[in-house]
């Protein structure tokens, strides 16, 4: 497969309300970056940085605007960041969120990523570093990126906090002063890897809302682990699917052009795991029917709609052979704060 790394759509940020106020169309954003509009209405939702790097840079070209990632980087907060932003805006220090953002990254919000502290004499180098081999969108994804580290800082520091001087690694000269001008930072190219500098005795600065608020939940934190191990080919398909189903019903010949296999290929190696790829389908659309009907707004035939079914009574006996409760009665369960268990056949 193509894609080595994964990111949530929470770190896109508020970019629906920058393109349009800069009077780019979001929807033609999207579909030029052959992204489900759906996205927008899923923080949660996985996808490949690649395509998360293509949708920025596609962005970018959308507005005539090469430094557009750090005008959304500056109206993005941690809050929008969900369980992976409250987690480290819950540390007691910046050093311990530091930590926190570096551990936990690549497991909750985004692999093929690293967060690494160093330093230097009186000075941390906070740096991202990608593995992932795309290059399109690269530096746009990097601004972005760089901007969501200096709202952790700042979240210690002062909301008007800036690092003493920003570094990316390839940055054409023609940007240095747009972006300089939008940072009111030094700006600098030439490392390894993108990074902002500090002093380090900000390490220590205590968390000015220490105690406040309710702290996660075991529950929650189990959402750590939920990206997809690089040699996990079910659990990376899994995620191509569930990114299409946001748009439409993916296909097998849909899914193996996103994954870079061949329909048999990508058929015969999840036979070799004792998979196939309608076990995968079906289970991707149960995942998001029980997701969907825990929205009470949503009537059966939406949801049904959403899923790619014509017909809602279509929908509802998969769903029973899936779960084993017609849709109707699973929400009435679900309300009532039992959730049944769940089994049965490829619908």
């Amino acid at each position: 497969m193509h894609q080595t790394g994964y990111t949530r759509a929470s770190t896109l940020g508020p970019i629906a309300e920058v393109v349009t106020a800069a009077g780019g169309s979001i929807a033609r954003v999207f579909r030029r970056a052959d992204l489900p509009l759906g996205l927008l209405d899923a923080p949660d939702a996985l996808l490949p940085l690649r395509d998360h790097f293509r949708l920025l840079m596609v962005t970018s070209r959308e507005l005539h605007d090469e430094v557009f990632a750090v005008r959304l980087g500056r109206q993005t907060s941690m809050a929008g960041l969900g369980i992976f932003g409250r987690w480290v805006a819950q540390a007691p220090t910046l050093l311990e969120a530091i930590h926190r953002a570096g551990t936990s990254l690549p497991h909750m919000l985004q692999n093929a990523t690293r967060l690494v502290v160093r330093r230097h004499g009186s000075e941390i180098h906070w740096s991202y570093e990608l593995s992932e081999p795309a290059r399109d969108g690269r530096l746009q994804n990097e601004m972005l990126a760089i901007w969501y580290m200096i709202a952790v800082v700042r979240h210690f520091a002062g909301a008007c906090w800036l690092p003493s001087r920003i570094i990316f690694a390839d940055l054409p000269n023609r940007l240095r002063c747009p972006i300089g001008a939008l940072t009111c930072t030094d700006t600098v190219s030439g490392n390894a890897a993108s990074a902002i500098v500090f002093d380090r005795r900000l390490l220590a600065a205590v968390n000015p809302n220490l105690g406040e608020g309710d702290g996660l939940r075991a529950s929650e934190l189990g959402r750590i682990f939920d990206l997809p191990d690089p040699e996990d080919l079910p659990g990376r398909l899994s995620v191509l699917i569930e990114l299409e189903l946001l748009g439409r019903r993916p296909t097998l010949s849909s899914i193996g052009s996103r994954s870079g296999l061949t329909p048999r290929t990508l058929q015969r190696r999840l036979g070799e795991a004792g998979l196939s790829y309608r076990d995968l389908l079906r289970n991707a659309l149960q995942r998001r029917a029980m997701r969907l009907l825990g929205q009470k707004d949503r009537s059966i035939g939406e949801i049904a709609s959403m899923l790619g079914y014509d017909d809602p009574a279509h929908f509802s006996r998969a769903f029973e052979r899936w779960s084993g409760a017609a849709p109707t009665r699973w929400r009435r369960l679900l309300e009532s704060g039992v959730r049944p268990g769940t089994s049965g056949s490829p619908g």
